[in-house]
């Protein structure tokens, strides 16, 4: 019975990670693209034990965190500063906590103290040359599809656009996608970072939704707190049945 209090054990862990990134996902369930991270992937491993491979085998944690491409419902909110990409793709963005650039779906825009353009997450947008994206004072600003920025500068006549810079978006297509630890999607592989392609297409006025499924997410919460309590309860037994061979290899007398 000790093969199985352990095996119990290491399946309340499992459990426990799956609960975790479960309610990640229920807490971000109205931040604007946000992508439902799924079920912690695993992987078989033996135990290796003074070089020699045991029979007992364990489900351990994979080193990648994926996620669900599927793509949120798109809002209609009619505000300038709103962008969402219509099917697939992503945005390059540079992460507000710092790191290596990132992809993003959040289209929430808008301009912190430097006027750099960022989401509100604080996360700056990036151009097709990767630089982040700073504009001048400005009464409005219209994206095409490609990401061409148009602006409409203070000062000058109502209704005068300028070009501007182009935000960067790619498909980023052939290419596994993953989580890494701060929760930004990157490549699995980094040194197969996509390029901006501009073939992703922008709806500026709409901001696309997280693609968490609620309910789907209660009721995988439900299973998961069950199959923890069932695995506590076989450990129970896993201990009532030792303390029983115990007793009847004990001596007469």
């Amino acid at each position: 019975m000790d093969r199985n209090i352990h095996i119990a054990l290491n399946s309340i862990r499992n459990i426990s990670s799956e609960l975790r990134v479960n309610a990640q996902n229920m807490a971000n369930v109205n931040v604007p693209g946000f992508r439902a991270d799924l079920a912690v992937t695993r992987q078989a491993n033996f135990l290796d034990s003074f070089d020699q491979f045991k029979s007992r085998v364990y489900s351990q944690q994979a080193d990648q965190a994926l996620f669900s491409d599927e793509a949120g419902n798109l809002q209609n909110t009619g505000e300038n500063m709103d962008v969402a990409i219509r099917g697939d793709g992503y945005f390059f963005i540079k992460p507000a906590s710092g790191g290596d650039t990132a992809l993003s779906r959040r289209g929430d825009m808008t301009f912190d103290a430097e006027r750099f353009l960022t989401d509100g997450a604080g996360n700056r947008f990036l151009d097709t040359g990767l630089e982040p994206i700073q504009l001048p004072p400005t009464r409005r600003i219209v994206v095409a599809e490609t990401g061409q920025i148009q602006m409409e500068l203070l000062g000058t006549p109502e209704g005068t656009l300028v070009p501007g810079p182009i935000i960067g978006t790619t498909m980023a297509e052939n290419i596994l996608l993953s989580k890494s630890l701060d929760g930004h999607i990157r490549p699995i592989n980094q040194d197969a970072f996509p390029d901006p392609d501009q073939r992703a297409r922008i709806s500026q006025g709409f901001l696309e939704s997280s693609n968490v499924n609620t309910i789907s997410a209660l009721v995988q919460n439900i299973e998961s707190q069950r199959n923890f309590e069932l695995s506590v309860k076989f450990i129970a037994l896993g201990k009532e049945v030792d303390e029983a061979g115990s007793r009847l290899m004990r001596m007469p007398g």
